[in-house]
């Protein structure tokens, strides 16, 4: 186990370069100039208008390619990239980074499931800047795949499709959808390429007036009579639930990204002012409980990165783990970012809530986008359910697979022979071994002499263990307490994300004294959130907040990765 160096002897991992193009590409979101900048996505947002001139620059660097895989000839080489890509754009506008992650929805099933001429066609559709659309949600069905009330009826060799599907994004833009519909054996998952089709036997229906994401196409469309071939029909028939369960295994994951963008940026909005902010004679970033408050929320950030950037690496080399790990990613970190963007609204205080002044008035616009996030790609009472079953079943019976080595799992942006998606399908369980909470044990013996993280690091083992015989003894039931033991597990995965981070990339915030503290930090939120006594720390939360301030001074990411920004713009 080999401890990463600072910025300076790295520079920018591998599989982060592509990240790195982009953000130069685009330049920085706090000048104004730039096709995707904070003000622009405020006015459209203001008209609940398409960002235009965003997705124009979008286009412009070359977005669109991250959504196609290498084989079928885009720039998606792997997940890990395209994690690091999508935060780069939620950081300027998540309308943005959502209205790509819902073509990325309808994609991904056509590069895993599809048969040659259909990845073709989609391929070459993205290329050329369309939208796809996902029709899975149903106003009725909600996130129960099984109430999903459009049908398809076989006609000659083809298909005719009845059905509503609504509150899906990109419905009313879309050139092509991949549609859930009740068939003949079961369920199945149908392409539909709405130029090929011509119109005939679709409507679209209007967008829905949101509260946030105002520039999203969020709407949907119905299908009355419309006829399909036999080409439409996607992998095995009777496979529509098993492939729509594995596809959000990468979108859900996914969500997390955008969420990690917006709460940089939040905490950069909320940093400056504190600095610039003078307050009793003093700036408000002299204030202790501005200081906690901003420690905190970067805390949670690195929390949620640690989380998100192993649960992006394991759709790359731990697939078959995904069934679990995609589930809680998906509950930990869009609600840690709403968290952290929480905090900075409570650092700008009445500032947060005015469409002018600070950012632009961007925080409130961030802050109703980033709160939609825990929702997308099903709820966390959705997650939660899901990380129940997948343990609920896992402590029947123990799995054999074979382990995943640790290092390969948190070695970020480092190389690795990343599959195409057709490649290597996804799971439908995770086959009950789990290296990441497992490895709290190894880490516990690293810092079994370590005053300060060896404590926390048993309390976190002794919750383990406690929560693994909770779940033998509460079977597959539907109860309360089963769904306090997932959220108990989704915590302690996240805690353990950061103990391996940590101990396999030292150094990345620049300084011993602040690599020490924030996992201190982090630790102790977590532990805080288990409802186990933890103090508060000052001198910790001062420790973090310097940290901060010079990687904002540096024009960098606020993050363990060291990704260096565009110019900022500090006018």
């Amino acid at each position: 186990m080999t401890a990463v160096g600072t910025e300076e002897a790295v520079g920018t991992p591998p599989a982060f370069e592509g990240a790195a193009r982009l953000e130069r590409a685009l330049g920085c979101p706090f000048d104004p100039g730039t096709g995707m900048s904070l003000a622009g996505g405020v006015r459209a947002d203001e008209s609940e208008s398409e960002p235009t001139a965003a997705y124009e620059a979008a286009w412009a660097a070359g977005l669109h390619r991250h959504l196609v895989p290498v084989s079928e000839g885009g720039g998606l080489a792997s997940f890990e990239s395209f994690a690091a890509v999508a935060r780069v754009v939620s950081r300027r506008d998540l309308a943005v980074s959502v209205g790509l992650g819902s073509t990325l929805l309808a994609a991904t099933p056509v590069w895993i499931w599809g048969d040659d001429e259909q990845r073709a066609r989609v391929a070459e559709l993205v290329l050329s800047r369309a939208w796809g659309t996902a029709g899975i949600s149903e106003e009725a069905a909600g996130s129960d795949l099984l109430a999903t009330a459009t049908r398809a009826v076989p006609d000659g060799d083809g298909h005719v499709l009845n059905g509503r599907k609504w509150l899906v994004g990109n419905g009313g833009r879309s050139a092509f959808a991949t549609v859930l519909a009740a068939s003949d054996p079961s369920y199945g998952l149908f392409l539909l390429d709405f130029e090929a089709i011509g119109g005939n036997g679709v409507r679209r229906l209007p967008k829905v007036p949101t509260h946030g994401l105002r520039g999203h196409d969020l709407s949907g469309f119905v299908l009355d009579g419309c006829r399909v071939g036999a080409d439409a029909v996607l992998g095995r028939p009777g496979r529509g639930i098993e492939m729509v369960s594995g596809m959000l295994q990468f979108t859900r994951t996914l969500v997390g990204a955008s969420s990690l963008g917006a709460a940089d940026t939040a905490l950069r909005i909320a940093l400056r002012h504190a600095r610039e902010r003078v307050l009793y004679g003093q700036p408000a970033l002299a204030l202790p409980p501005v200081r906690s408050l901003l420690a905190g929320g970067f805390a949670d950030l690195l929390i949620a990165e640690c989380v998100q950037l192993a649960a992006a690496r394991g759709l790359d080399v731990a697939r078959q783990r995904m069934a679990l790990w995609s589930a809680v990613a998906k509950y930990v970190v869009p609600g840690l970012c709403v968290d952290t963007v929480r905090a900075c609204g409570d650092v700008l205080s009445a500032r947060a809530h005015l469409r002018e002044g600070v950012a632009g008035g961007a925080f409130q616009k961030l802050l109703r986008d980033v709160s939609i996030t825990p929702v997308f790609e099903g709820t966390e009472l959705v997650q939660l359910d899901t990380v129940r079953a997948q343990l609920a079943a896992a402590a029947r019976r123990r799995g054999q697979a074979a382990p995943l080595p640790l290092d390969l799992l948190f070695g970020f942006g480092q190389p690795v022979a990343s599959p195409a998606p057709r490649a290597l399908r996804p799971a439908l369980t995770f086959g009950g071994a789990d290296e990441v909470v497992d490895g709290l044990d190894e880490a516990a013996d690293t810092l079994t002499d370590d005053a300060e993280l060896g404590p926390l690091v048993r309390m976190l083992v002794k919750v383990r263990d406690e929560n693994r015989a909770a779940f033998r003894a509460l079977g597959t039931r539907r109860t309360t307490d089963a769904y306090d033991a997932a959220r108990t597990h989704c915590l302690v995965h996240a805690a353990a994300c950061c103990l391996h981070t940590w101990l396999r990339r030292g150094g990345a915030l620049g300084t011993p004294a602040s690599e020490r503290t924030w996992l201190s930090v982090a630790l102790r939120r977590l532990l805080a959130r288990l409802g186990l006594p933890v103090a508060p720390d000052p001198e910790a939360d001062d420790l973090l907040v310097r940290a901060l301030a010079r990687l904002d001074d540096e024009d960098r990411a606020f993050s363990l990765v060291p990704l260096r920004l565009a110019p900022q713009h500090r006018g």
